[in-house]
């Protein structure tokens, strides 16, 4: 009898653990900013080459991310007034084929069943997205900020990726943004003309970037439209990040618009 008493404290002790609801663990919908590793879905969990995550952008009310393939976009609503409250909006992504398809659909039916959110046995650092029964639905883990200062993009960086296409240059000229940190600029060849523009920061964001004034000389060459796509992505730059000693330019979404490396 004391054997099957212990049994059934163990499983009422782990159903609280996991189950959505507790008042306690309830969190302010500002406690969601910035991304998060999908760690684990339907009880399931997540290992994968390229780890799914979700990022939130609590001022714009707008999410983003990587479903195991394919990057999402999207928007969210909480109501401030019921703290652990969430459901997301239409979910968009682009449409590649990977080996592992499955990852990607476990994940985008799970956010669509979301009403709700709390953190796991007291750790803010890890919240559990739950279903309207209070199910748990997916797991998720603060990603480390990453240690990034403008002051590394110091120097002139080949441009290899926009917009996930490959950039090649020719024998005279290989495209390449320079950023002069004295004067706030960048400058640069497209690979037919020159550019020059302001470069500012938000203040508290260290990993902000915005490029402003970005003119370039009037050249027409045989392949004007890379010009474009390159400068459309500069202008659409809202941030920037680095891994494995390259820059990445990202867009409002967190979506990647430049990959550069080091001249």
């Amino acid at each position: 009898m004391k054997k099957l008493v212990l049994e059934m404290m163990a499983i009422c002790a782990g159903a609280l653990i996991v189950s959505c609801g507790s008042g306690k663990n309830m969190l302010s919908v500002s406690s969601l900013d910035g991304e998060w590793n999908i760690t684990e879905v339907d009880g399931q969990k997540i290992s994968t080459e390229r780890m799914p995550f979700i990022g939130f952008d609590v001022a714009q009310k707008r999410i983003y991310g990587n479903s195991g393939c394919n990057r999402m976009m999207g928007s969210f609503e909480a109501d401030s007034l019921k703290p652990g409250t969430l459901k997301f909006g239409q979910i968009g992504s682009t449409r590649m084929m990977c080996p592992d398809m499955k990852t990607e659909q476990m994940v985008l039916g799970a956010l669509d069943k979301v009403t709700s959110f709390q953190t796991v046995s007291d750790k803010p650092s890890v919240i559990t997205l739950c279903n309207q029964d209070g199910q748990p639905l997916m797991t998720l883990e603060k990603k480390a900020a990453p240690e990034v200062s403008l002051s590394d993009l110091s120097g002139e960086w080949v441009i290899e990726l926009v917009n996930g296409k490959k950039i090649v240059g020719t024998a005279e000229v290989t495209p390449f943004i320079g950023f002069n940190l004295d004067e706030s600029r960048i400058y640069g060849n497209m690979g037919c003309n020159t550019i020059n523009g302001a470069l500012t920061q938000e203040d508290g964001k260290p990993n902000s970037l915005r490029f402003d004034n970005v003119a370039t000389t009037m050249m027409m060459c045989p392949d004007m439209e890379t010009e474009t796509i390159v400068l459309n992505a500069l202008n659409e730059t809202k941030s920037f990040s680095m891994k494995d000693n390259k820059v990445y330019l990202l867009g409002e979404n967190g979506n990647e618009l430049l990959v550069l490396k080091k001249r």
